[in-house]
C-alpha cells in the first residue's frame, strides 16, 4: 500500500519527520519497506492480510491519528439515501438483480444523469499519480481517488450502453467471454462472478470492468456500481484468470460492509461536483443485516501480563478509543466493542495487540522466559527402545535417514500396495504429497533409486517413523541393505548383502531390547516368496524382512541390483516386558573355536539347528554364530550348505581338548539323529 505524505496532509498532519514517521508506524506494526521522494514524498507500506482497514489513506490516517494523538479530518460526505427528491422522473430502484446473495450480499447502483466527462483538476490527478494510477478523466479519476482514500472499490459504466438499463449480478455462463478495459477477452465460466446487462457480461465482479461499457467522452449518464462481493469468490476468479487490479486485492481481503454506502456517497458527492451531473436514482440491495457489535471482555492483569509491563485502565481506554473502539472500564477489565471495519478483532488477545502497537512494539520490555526445568521419566521404555535402536543400527554401520510421509498413488502402486485404503489429503500442495504413506516401503524405495542413480549403490540406511492409515497411526521401523556387504579394500571378493545380514540386524536389535521373538519363513505380497520371513513372540506379530519381489524393483527401475527390505512394528514392541541385561565378566581363560559345515533340507530353518546346539553344548558353550550358506550344484538336491562356528570357552580353567571335542560331538550326533543333517 502506497501513502502520499502530501494526501495525508488534507486530513491529518502528524507533526513528525518522515524517519520519525516511518519508525512510528513500523513499531505499531504497518512496516514502511520503501520510500519514494520527489515532488511528493510516498511511502510504501507491508500491510498484512488481516488489516484491509488499513487499505486507505483514510485508514492509514486513522492509524497515524491512534498513534501520535492528533485529530482526523474526515472528508464531509452528503448523506444521500434514497428518497423521492433524487428519483426525478426516473423508474430507475428496481434496475438491480442479484441470482445469488452469497456471491453479492450488498450492492448499491447510483443513476448520475447529465454528466460532461473531462479531465479532473490538477490536484486529483496529482494525488493519484503519487499511487502510480494513470489520470484518464474525471468520472473514472473520480471512482480510483475514492477507492485510494476510503478502500472502498467502485466502477462508473456508461449507463446508455446497459442493455435494457439493467445489472444483474450473476454467474457467467459457458462460452461467454468479455474484452475488458486493458483489451483482453477473458474467457469466462461458471466460476467467475461477472456483472451483465440484459444481454451479456459488462464487468467481471470486483476485478475489472469491460471495455464496452467504458466511460468515455461522449458519455452523458453514469450508473456507479458500489457492492460488496464475496472474498474467496473474487480471489479464486482473479487467479484463474491471471488479473489482478487494485480493486481485486481489497475484495480478496474483505472490504467493510459498511464502507459500501460511504464509497457510493462520497464518489456521487464528487461526480456531482466535477462534472455537474444529478442524482436521478439509486437502487439498493441488501441481503446481510448489520451484525450485532460484539463486546469482548480485556482483563487489565491479562494485559499487563501479555506485555510485561504496567498499564492503567485509562490510558488503555484512550489508546483503544483512538482506533474507533467503543470501551468502558469494569472492574479491573475494559469492555471492548469493536468497529465495524476491524473483523480481526475477535477475542481479547486481538485487543492487546492493538494496546502494545499503541504502545510501541520497541517500548516493550524484552527479557527471556522463565522455563521451569522438569526432568524426563527415565522408565520411558519407547524412548529407550529408539535409542537402543539408534546405537545398534549405526555400530553397524547402517545410517539413519528422514523420508517425506506423504507419497503419491503411483508410488503406493510401484510397490505392490494399489488396493491398501490410504489416508487422503484433502488440500495437497502437489500430487506427489496426495497420500499419507501406509508403509515406509514406499519412501526408502524412492530413497534407495535416488541414491543409486547418484552412483552409489552400496546402501545401508534405517528410519524410524509413522504409518498412517484412515483409522489412525503406528510407528515403525523401516530397514534396508542393498549392494556389497562391507566396503573392506583388504578383501578380494566383494561379497553382496544377503537376508543373514538383516536378520542378523534384527537379531541384534532384539538382543538389545531383551526379547527372544521367533523367525519363520512366511509370504507378503512386497517380498520375495523364497525369501522372506516373518517375527513374532507368543502369537503376537511384531514384523517381517525379506527380499523385496523383483516385480516391485522393476516398477521402481531398480536393475541388477537386489534390496533387502525389513520393517518393525514398534507399537507392538513397546509393550513387550523385555529380560535384565545383567553384566557377565570377560573370561580370562582362552576360547576354542569349532566351525561345522552341515548339509541341510531346504526346509529346516536355522533356529531349530541352533536351539540343538545350545541343548546339547553344555555350560561351556558359549555361542553358535551363524557364518555362511551355501546353495549350488555342489550340495545334494533338496538341501543347503550351512556354516557356522561353536565358541567353548569357560570362567574358572581353560579347557582342555578333549572335553571340548566331547561336547562338539554330542552335538554332531544330535544334529544328524534329530535332523538328518549330512556333515560335510
Amino acid at each position: 500500500m502506497k501513502l502520499s505524505l502530501n494526501w495525508l496532509k488534507d486530513y491529518i498532519d502528524p507533526k513528525l519527520s518522515t524517519d520519525a514517521l516511518i519508525e512510528r508506524l513500523t513499531m505499531a506494526g504497518l512496516e514502511v519497506e520503501a520510500v519514494t521522494v520527489g515532488a511528493d514524498t510516498v511511502l510504501e507500506l507491508e500491510i498484512t492480510p488481516n488489516r484491509p482497514d488499513c487499505l486507505s489513506i483514510l485508514g492509514l490516517a486513522r492509524e497515524i491519528g491512534a498513534i501520535t494523538g492528533k485529530v482526523v479530518k474526515f472528508p464531509k460526505i452528503k448523506n444521500l439515501k434514497m428518497d423521492s427528491r433524487f428519483r426525478g422522473n426516473d423508474k430507475t430502484t428496481k434496475f438491480i438483480q442479484i441470482e445469488n446473495k452469497k456471491d453479492c450480499s450488498r450492492y448499491i447502483g447510483t443513476l448520475i444523469r447529465d454528466v460532461q466527462v473531462k479531465d479532473a483538476p490538477r490536484e486529483m490527478k496529482q494525488r493519484l499519480a503519487s499511487m502510480g494510477i494513470n489520470a484518464i478523466n474525471n468520472a473514472v479519476d473520480i471512482t480510483n481517488f475514492v477507492l485510494m482514500e476510503t478502500g472502498q472499490p467502485l466502477h462508473a459504466f456508461d449507463y446508455d450502453k446497459l442493455a435494457g438499463g439493467k445489472i444483474i449480478v450473476r454467474r457467467a455462463r459457458a462460452g461467454e467471454s468479455l474484452v475488458t478495459l486493458d483489451g483482453v477477452e477473458r474467457k469466462l465460466d461458471s466460476s467467475i462472478l461477472v456483472i451483465a446487462d440484459a444481454q451479456k457480461p459488462v464487468a467481471i465482479a470486483g476485478i475489472m470492468g469491460g471495455r464496452d461499457t467504458q466511460i468515455t467522452a461522449g458519455t452523458k449518464n453514469i450508473l456507479l456500481e458500489s457492492a460488496h462481493f464475496d472474498m474467496g469468490l473474487i480471489r479464486r476468479a482473479s487467479r484463474a484468470l491471471g488479473l489482478r487490479s487494485d480493486s481485486s486485492y481489497r475484495f480478496e481481503r474483505n472490504v467493510n460492509f459498511d464502507g459500501v454506502l460511504t464509497g457510493a456517497n462520497r464518489a456521487t458527492d464528487l461526480l456531482a461536483q466535477l462534472t455537474g451531473g444529478k442524482l436521478s436514482g439509486r437502487g439498493e440491495i441488501l441481503f446481510k443485516a448489520k451484525s450485532a457489535a460484539v463486546q469482548i471482555k480485556v482483563k487489565i492483569a491479562d494485559i499487563e501480563s501479555l506485555l510485561g509491563l504496567k498499564v492503567m485502565p485509562g490510558k488503555a481506554k484512550a489508546w483503544l478509543a483512538r482506533l474507533g473502539f467503543k470501551v468502558t472500564v469494569k472492574a479491573g477489565a475494559l469492555m471492548v466493542v469493536p468497529p465495524g471495519n476491524r473483523a480481526d478483532i475477535g477475542q481479547d488477545v486481538d485487543a492487546i495487540e492493538e494496546i502494545a502497537r499503541m504502545i510501541g512494539f520497541d517500548r516493550l520490555p524484552s527479557r527471556l522466559p522463565v522455563v521451569n526445568a522438569r526432568n524426563i521419566p527415565v522408565d520411558n521404555r519407547p524412548r529407550r527402545i529408539k535409542e537402543h535402536i539408534r546405537r545398534v543400527l549405526m555400530a553397524g554401520n547402517v545410517d539413519e535417514i528422514i523420508t517425506h510421509s506423504m507419497i503419491n498413488s503411483k508410488a503406493l502402486a510401484k510397490s505392490n500396495m494399489a488396493d491398501i485404503k490410504a489416508a487422503r489429503i484433502f488440500n495437497p500442495l502437489s500430487q506427489d504429497q496426495e497420500l499419507l504413506r501406509p508403509s515406509m516401503l514406499p519412501s526408502m524405495l524412492q530413497a534407495a533409486v535416488t541414491n543409486i542413480n547418484r552412483g552409489q549403490k552400496d546402501l545401508r540406511f534405517f528410519e524410524i517413523g509413522k504409518r498412517y492409515f484412515v483409522d489412525g497411526e503406528k510407528e515403525t521401523l523401516g530397514i534396508l541393505l542393498a549392494g556389497r556387504r562391507h566396503d573392506d579394500w583388504r578383501a578380494s571378493k566383494k561379497e553382496q548383502v544377503g537376508i543373514s545380514d538383516l536378520k542378523g540386524l534384527c537379531q541384534r536389535i532384539f538382543h538389545e531390547i531383551g526379547i527372544s521373538p521367533v523367525y519363520e519363513t512366511n509370504q507378503f505380497p512386497v517380498l520375495d516368496p523364497a525369501c522372506a520371513a516373518s517375527i513374532t513372540l507368543n502369537g503376537k506379530y511384531l514384523g517381517s524382512f525379506g527380499r523385496v519381489d523383483r516385480k516391485i524393483l522393476n516398477n521402481w527401475d531398480i536393475k541388477n541390483q537386489e534390496i533387502y527390505y525389513a520393517g518393525l512394528h514398534l507399537d507392538e514392541i513397546y509393550p513387550l516386558p523385555g529380560k535384565v541385561l545383567k553384566y557377565r565378566p570377560i573370561s580370562e581363560f582362552p576360547a576354542i573355536v569349532r566351525d561345522v559345515s552341515l548339509a541341510v533340507k531346504k526346509e529346516i530353518p536355522y533356529r531349530k539347528i541352533e536351539e540343538i546346539c545350545l541343548k546339547h553344548g553344555g555350560d561351556i558353550l558359549r555361542s553358535v554364530d551363524f557364518i555362511e550358506q551355501y546353495l549350488g550344484d555342489k550340495i545334494q538336491p533338496g538341501c543347503k550348505g550351512l556354516v557356522f562356528s561353536c565358541l567353548y570357552q569357560s570362567n574358572t580353567r581353560t579347557l582342555r581338548e578333549d572335553e571340548v571335542t566331547a561336547a562338539h560331538e554330542r552335538i554332531l550326533q544330535a544334529l544328524t539323529r534329530d535332523l538328518a543333517v549330512i556333515r560335510r
